[in-house]
């Protein structure tokens, strides 16, 4: 049903899902040889949608956020899908192995950038939003399944 706990952590973890999309996950710093001109720092900013230069220059990765975004609808999609429990902890699944394929990309998105900048890489809290949704959804998928057991042992006692 709809006001269940697992709807909470379902709603909690497509929150945390979306606004990943809308805040820079990490930042590079790149100074100059020999430490000298702290002004002229290159600064890189990683966000959902690729590494963007603050000089103007853009490598797009659309991959973060059809990723992010596709878990999060099919966690909203679970919220509503109350009544096949069965398809809901399924749903849960799925969305946290796309979290998994998330972080894959942003991986490689970050060791792309390192390895030809070697810059200072500075993650920020936008970054570990994605790891506490898969945490909300684990915790869905416990009281679904919570809820699987209860039906199925009063269906034992008829």
């Amino acid at each position: 049903m709809i006001q269940r706990i697992q709807t909470l952590h379902l709603f909690i973890a497509t929150v945390l899902l979306v606004a990943v999309n809308f805040f820079s996950m990490a930042t590079f710093t790149l100074s100059p040889a020999g430490g000298q001109g702290m002004y002229r720092m290159s600064v890189f900013g990683v966000d959902a949608f690729g590494v963007e230069a603050y000089s103007g220059q853009q490598w797009a990765c659309y991959l973060l956020p059809a990723t992010s975004g596709l878990a999060a609808l099919i966690a909203l999609l679970a919220i509503f899908g109350y009544k096949n429990r069965v398809r809901q902890m399924q749903k849960c699944i799925y969305a946290i192995l796309l979290v998994i394929l998330f972080y894959m990309a942003y991986g490689l998105q970050v060791w792309f950038v390192y390895s030809s900048t070697s810059a200072l890489f500075m993650p920020s809290i936008t970054a570990q939003f994605p790891l506490i949704a898969v945490i909300f959804l684990f915790l869905a998928g416990r009281a679904i399944k919570r809820d699987e057991d209860l039906v199925r042992s009063t269906e034992r006692l008829r």
